[in-house]
């Protein structure tokens, strides 16, 4: 399914890369004849030309074009394909393997939860009418389930305070006593915060795996299955807001609330971080690309380390006690050595899968070539896997399964949220909006020339503090902002054209969600969850297994009776004769209604 996504974003990606040179926003801002004159970044910091980021300019075009909308429109109809698809896959492979009928209180208690429970009541399971302990569900289940939560809670805080401090560090590094100065800071302060910020997740994940593993011990879940499911929901909670934090902090906070010259809103005094004029976009692009590819090829290459250093460990302990003992390696001896799957094998990978969903779906916007580099992981990993569970793992057992339980909930919820961010993105974080509303309304020529010098607000260095007063040959300094001039009757304040702009935002967003959900559901309803091929076998199958069981009865019952049961008199002899007990038995109780209908009666009545 990522093959057309990825075609699909490369084909916008290169629509960028081709149409380069003729985007207005780029070309005015890399025009030195221009000589705007930006505002400082900091309190002490020069004023700086807005040519320096002539660069950053044309690199983010190449994400934000006009074919971002019509790629974020694809993704989130691509999204509810491949839901709508693999619910057929599913119901294939359920049937296939005869679990259609699966149900999970058929399955054995954990041996773990019988271990903990060994002194407690027992009570009879209703399905396999075994002894099975007790846990009080008000008592004990309910309070470890608050106390578990809370903690993830805790850890999740954890989680946000390290982006918090991340953006913290981009704040500092503006300062003119930064060690990146020059043309370059504009692309290696972001960088260096999102390498930052993927050494912070990495970090955090090995805490986390291990305390949410005790939490789901603690609930004193009965099943395999359930354990898992409440164990893959505190990961994948945590796991999103570690990986996502920051990227929706860019997306959606960065830039909205920094105020304007000398009424700037600090942040433990130092001011909060602005977008370029070209847009956060760019900055949202290069977080994106860090932490998804970066955090796939640590994931890729651990996943073949870790294996490979625990099939030497098991090799040396093998040999050590084979030295001992000297006794003959056989067979068994070298699958001994390989590593044990555990009953969670296969929770790391559908987390990486679902992780990997959920960049390619939230935020395709600004990074089209995100189903690509998903595609190239895969691909790779696909080969890597195969080699690992050949040379490192052993067997894994068996274990029965209806469908992939709490991860496809997560998959529809991401599809349904993906839907909201694009929205955003593409109304509040991207050029788009504005641009269209500059050449339908501001100019009266209906193109985008002239649309830089609109965005950017006046400012008179007057107001400035005493700090900036040394550079006593710029009078006025620009900032990207819609704000009224300082020559103005309000000086400062929002003009009208902002009020507009934020209106159409806002509907575009309302406008954009509607039509992608009605298109969602039409998919949904056209597309059925069985296939029709499928849906006839099932019902096949149903027809004559009830055939089967009739044949068998008739054949029973022709044993015990080996006369006349079993021929086609019999049997209408037989349906004749309950319907004639029938209307026997309403005329007695309507002609006696005291005692006829009592337990009784019926028993007498049913006796052959």
């Amino acid at each position: 399914m990522l093959i057309p996504a990825a075609l699909v974003g490369l084909i916008c990606f290169f629509y960028g890369l081709v149409t380069l040179h003729s985007d207005t926003l780029s070309e005015e801002i890399c025009n030195h004849h221009l000589n705007i004159t930006m505002c400082p970044l900091c309190d002490t910091c020069h004023y700086w030309n807005l040519a320096e980021t002539c660069h950053y300019a044309r690199f983010a075009y190449l994400f934000d074009n006009p074919a971002t909308i019509f790629f974020a429109f694809f993704m989130s109809f691509w999204g509810t394909l491949f839901l709508e698809l693999w619910k057929r896959y599913s119901a294939d492979i359920t049937y296939r393997w005869d679990l259609s009928g699966f149900d999970l209180q058929a399955e054995h208690p954990r041996p773990e939860y019988l271990a903990r429970l060994r002194n407690a009541k027992y009570k009879t399971n209703v399905v396999t009418q075994t002894k099975e302990p007790y846990v009080p569900f008000w008592k004990v289940r309910v309070p470890a389930t608050i106390l578990s939560f809370s903690v993830v809670l805790l850890l999740i805080s954890v989680a946000v305070a390290a982006v918090f401090g991340v953006v913290l560090y981009r704040m500092a590094s503006v300062g003119p006593k930064s060690i990146f100065e020059g043309r370059n800071k504009f692309i290696l302060i972001p960088a260096t915060a999102g390498v930052i910020n993927l050494v912070c997740i990495m970090l955090l994940n090995y805490v986390y795996n291990w305390v949410a593993v005790i939490l789901t011990e603690m609930e004193l879940l009965r099943t395999q299955t359930e354990f898992d499911d409440s164990l893959t929901l505190k990961i994948y909670l945590f796991q999103f807001v570690n990986y996502y934090a920051s990227i929706f902090y860019i997306a959606f906070l960065k830039g909205k609330f920094v105020g304007y010259p000398a009424k700037y809103n600090l942040v433990f005094g130092w001011r909060q971080e602005e977008c370029n004029p070209g847009g956060c976009l760019m900055e949202l692009c290069i977080q994106l690309a860090i932490i998804m590819v970066g955090k796939q090829a640590y994931a890729t290459v651990m996943e073949m380390v870790i294996p490979l250093l625990q099939k030497w460990w098991n090799n040396f302990k093998v040999k050590e006690e084979d030295k001992e003992s000297r006794q003959i390696i056989n067979q068994w001896t070298e699958d001994y050595k390989l590593v044990d799957w555990g009953p969670r094998g296969l929770c790391p990978e559908y987390l990486e899968m679902v992780l990997q969903y959920g960049f390619v779906t939230l935020f395709v916007a600004p990074f089209p070539l995100a189903p690509f580099f998903a595609l190239l992981n895969n691909i790779l990993e696909m080969r890597l896997d195969a080699k690992k569970c050949l040379r490192y793992y052993r067997r894994p057992v068996p274990k029965r399964v209806k469908n992939i339980g709490v991860w496809f909930h997560i998959l529809d919820i991401l599809g349904t949220l993906s839907v909201v961010t694009n929205a955003f993105i593409i109304a509040f974080s991207s050029n788009f909006i504005p641009r269209m509303m500059y050449m339908h309304i501001v100019n009266p020529d209906h193109t985008d020339v002239g649309f830089l010098n609109h965005s950017l607000a006046y400012f008179d260095t007057r107001h400035f503090s005493h700090s900036h007063n040394n550079v006593s040959h710029v009078d006025i300094c620009r900032y990207p902002e819609y704000r009224n001039p300082p020559w103005d009757e309000h000086p400062y304040k929002r003009p009208l054209i902002y009020w507009r702009i934020l209106a159409v935002r806002l509907i575009f967003v309302v406008v954009f969600q509607n039509v992608v959900s009605l298109v969602k559901n039409i998919v949904r309803w056209l597309i059925p969850d069985i296939p029709r091929k499928l849906h006839d076998e099932m019902l096949k199958e149903a027809y004559l297994t009830n055939e089967i069981i009739i044949e068998q009865e008739r054949k029973r019952a022709q044993a015990m009776n080996p006369g006349r049961i079993g021929s086609r008199d019999f049997l209408t002899g037989e349906r004749n004769a309950v319907a004639n007990d029938d209307r026997r038995r309403k005329r007695r109780k309507k002609n006696n209604p005291g005692k006829i209908g009592s337990p009784d009666f019926h028993v007498v009545c049913t006796l052959p």
